[in-house]
């Protein structure tokens, strides 16, 4: 079985990307659960300060990952264009202007999901975007693909 689909990849699913990976750092959780003893101790210690803080710590990380990703479709030329994929047995086949590039299964880490996108990482920060509104009525035989190609403790897509 294979599929094949072309992805312009915007702002909001960059964005989407970036959530997904940002909120899975321990730094960040810790950073937010920090920032919510910062309002917490605000109302107990009335301290000026604290909200201040918290507002930092708590929405710092996403606000400079929506920068991070409107500068990033703008200026990769990958993300311009857009990008051509082919999902066989074989591995992912990815197509950018002249450069191609196949990824064997044995070389994706894990394999996740959003509501709008699914994430097939081959590094800690490097992952495909497959987003489903890019592809339409083939996200159910890509989403088969990767659950065939990839070991199930691999593949963590709930969507």
């Amino acid at each position: 079985m294979e599929a094949e689909f072309d992805v312009k990849i915007t702002t909001g699913i960059l964005y989407d990307y970036k959530m997904q990976t940002l909120y899975k750092q321990p730094v960040t959780i810790i950073m937010t659960a920090i920032g919510c003893l910062m309002i917490y101790g605000f109302f107990t210690l009335q301290k000026w300060y604290f909200p201040l803080i918290a507002a930092i710590l708590i929405l710092y990380p996403p606000i400079d990952m929506l920068r991070l990703s409107v500068l990033q479709a703008k200026l990769v030329p990958a993300f311009k264009n857009g990008l051509h994929y082919r999902l066989s047995p074989e591995g992912i086949y990815v197509k950018s202007g002249e450069e191609e590039q196949t990824v064997p299964w044995e070389n994706c880490i894990k394999a996740t999901g959003t509501r709008s996108s699914y994430f097939v990482y081959t590094g800690k920060k490097t992952a495909f975007i497959f987003p489903k509104e890019c592809m339409k009525e083939k996200s159910e035989d890509v989403l088969r693909i990767i659950s065939a190609n990839m070991s199930p403790d691999k593949v963590k897509i709930r969507f």
